[in-house]
């Protein structure tokens, strides 16, 4: 039989409601309460005064008041980094701008060997494929570090720079598209005025996850998403050990990030019988297994196919 649309809220209220304090006794965190119960509702971030600019408000005050005039009376030499960059891209190459992280740019900074001073990495696109091309400044000019080729891909699904492996230091991170159905994310390192590749790994969607931790060494890590069904994910989180790539446990991952966001997905539409397997394979991976298999029961109520029935029965065995 199954359920309307009132029902199925319901359900997964239910669901929510259960789940908060299994995540909250389960990882001592009430940061993964906030994040179920919030469910992606976006607070404004308000900047307070600092506590100094309070007890000298007539400091702050002149302080502006000087950067005000200093802008008026100085001009401000602006760097075109665009024409550096073309200075060094070859005939009828194409600067390409990464789809992810969101809000990227065609030419963006990072400090990739780690000598204090940023590089400048961009990246192009030719008949011969993706090139990624990095300059650095020294006391006179601009030349090129180092260049990266990657001839079998046509596009650029995301770039960014990472400290995966815990050294301080940053990695680029390159994810390429072609025609197949799969991405490819490659890792590089930079030294001595070469880029090393130390890693490459399919996946379909991913999401980076900065450390937050201020204890030395900390390190941030990838959550690769590889679609092993239609809109059915397997969902691993990753970093770099210096030899191998290595999984980490990604259960804090899963119940902090992945439940809420089946969740929003199932209130927006409660007879998505996909949804259903995911938040109960979600749950049961992430140890809530009381919840996952009320997600099962909910889910085979909503008459799968073949397919996906044996999906659910198969979870359904193993909890």
């Amino acid at each position: 039989m199954q359920t309307n649309r009132v029902s199925g809220l319901e359900a997964i209220e239910r669901i929510v409601r259960s789940s908060l304090e299994f995540y909250a006794e389960l990882f001592k965190a009430e940061n993964i309460r906030k994040n179920i119960e919030g469910l992606s509702k976006k607070l404004p971030v308000i900047e307070l005064p600092t506590l100094d600019s309070l007890k000298r408000p007539v400091e702050s005050l002149l302080k502006g008041l000087n950067g005000t005039v200093a802008q008026f009376s100085e001009k401000q030499k602006k760097i075109d980094y665009h024409a550096i960059v073309n200075s060094f891209l070859p005939p009828g190459a194409e600067l390409i701008r990464p789809q992810y992280p969101e809000n990227s740019n065609e030419i963006q900074f990072a400090d990739l060997d780690a000598d204090g001073r940023n590089e400048l990495v961009t990246s192009y696109k030719t008949r011969e494929g993706i090139r990624t091309l990095i300059l650095k400044k020294d006391d006179v000019q601009w030349y090129r570090m180092a260049e990266i080729s990657n001839p079998e891909f046509k596009g650029m699904h995301y770039r960014n720079a990472a400290n995966i492996a815990g050294d301080g230091r940053q990695y680029l991170l390159l994810g390429l598209n072609s025609d197949l159905q799969s991405k490819m994310l490659f890792a590089y390192s930079l030294a001595d005025g070469n880029a090393k590749k130390i890693f490459g790994r399919k996946y379909n969607m991913l999401e980076l996850l900065r450390s937050r931790s201020t204890k030395e060494p900390s390190k941030d890590t990838l959550a690769l998403w590889n679609e092993e069904a239609p809109n059915i994910y397997d969902i691993e989180t990753v970093c770099w050990n210096g030899v191998e790539i290595m999984q980490l446990d990604n259960k804090r991952y899963l119940a902090d990030k992945v439940v809420p966001y089946y969740i929003r997905k199932l209130r927006q539409n409660p007879n998505d019988t996909v949804g259903w397997y995911n938040l109960a394979n979600v749950m049961a991976k992430s140890g809530n297994t009381a919840n996952a298999a009320e997600a099962v029961r909910l889910g085979l109520e909503h008459n799968p196919d073949a397919f996906l029935a044996d999906k659910f029965n198969s979870l359904k065995n193993r909890l």
